[in-house]
């Protein structure tokens, strides 16, 4: 190769590659995206787990009810494991265990009893009883289909 070949071939090979503002450009948009996507899914966690909580709250309420009418009490329980204790070879009111009275941001669902009502309760995504976000029983809007 002459040294103008030489010149031209090395030009060429430049001009090839990228330049570290344009590998620069590229990360940050890459960032940019990733922070937009990172931000829609944690959002869709958070709605999922409201959504989980909720359907917990009313099958704890229901497997309240079914306690309360196979042991012929006339009053809530004021605590909910009884709903998961097993007696004798019968199945418990409510299955899964210990993690059945779990929410999804790991603290126990509540009972609160007044008189001959209750109400079970996710303390919500700030863990706080008596807040906002807390998730009720008795809040939960019914669908047609029940």
């Amino acid at each position: 190769m002459t040294d103008k070949n030489q010149e031209k071939f090395l030009a060429e090979t430049m001009r090839r590659g990228f330049t570290l503002v344009e590998l620069l450009v590229v990360v940050a948009i890459l960032g940019i995206l990733g922070a937009i996507g990172l931000q829609g899914v944690t959002k869709h966690i958070e709605n999922t787990r409201k959504t989980a909580a909720k359907t917990a709250v009313d099958n704890i309420r229901g497997a309240v009810t079914s306690y309360m009418i196979g042991e012929k009490k006339s009053t809530p329980p004021s605590d909910l494991k009884v709903v998961i204790e097993v007696k004798g070879d019968e199945d418990p009111y409510l299955e899964g265990g210990e993690g059945a009275l779990v929410d999804p941001w790991d603290n126990d669902y509540r009972i609160e009893v007044k008189g001959k009502r209750f109400v079970v309760i996710s303390n919500g995504p700030d863990g706080s009883p008596n807040t906002e976000d807390d998730i009720r029983s008795d809040k939960i809007e019914k669908t047609n289909n029940r």
